[in-house]
């Protein structure tokens, strides 16, 4: 049978393995939620990059087009139509961020809610360590009483004294 302070440390060290579990299904929880926006973020970075590259290689070829605009006014027809393009991209663009602001807004609310949670989690914590502070008050003074009755019962007893 495990003594008073076995069990203690057996309480406490259960405790404290609960509180580091609770502490890494909270992390993995939010690196899971997190993870997906970060990537669209990464590819939103790309294609960004991608549209500028098109952009300056647009530029380019709109500077040549102005020194030949005789010559080449079927091309600039052509640019006009690849300007379009790129503002029905741009549009896209916009609607994609737009979504991905929505999502974000969503995920913003999702770690609210586990935030929430969370002190909820601390809160049940705080009385559950009450809870064993009581009840480690309660067997101090059970053991103190049954130490002082097995005193008074040995107090009680006569001595024995050796057979002949």
């Amino acid at each position: 049978m495990l003594t008073l302070e076995e069990r203690v440390t057996h309480l406490e060290e259960g405790f404290m393995e609960l509180s580091s579990r609770c502490a890494r299904r909270a992390a993995d929880r939010a690196a899971e939620a997190v993870g997906p926006a970060y990537e669209k973020i990464g590819e939103i970075h790309d294609r960004l990059v991608r549209v500028e590259e098109t952009v300056l290689d647009i530029k380019i070829d709109i500077g040549a087009l102005k020194a030949q605009m005789a010559a080449f006014g079927g091309r600039m027809d052509q640019m006009d139509t690849r300007m379009d393009q790129m503002d029905t991209r741009m549009d896209q663009m916009n609607t994609r961020m737009d979504q991905m602001d929505t999502r974000m807004d969503q995920m913003n609310t999702r770690m609210d809610q586990m935030n929430t949670r969370m002190d909820r989690m601390d809160t049940r914590m705080g009385r559950m360590e009450s809870q064993i502070d009581g009840l480690s008050g309660r067997v101090d003074a059970l053991a103190k009483s049954n130490a002082a009755m097995f005193q008074a019962i040995l107090e009680r007893l006569p001595e024995k004294t050796p057979a002949p």
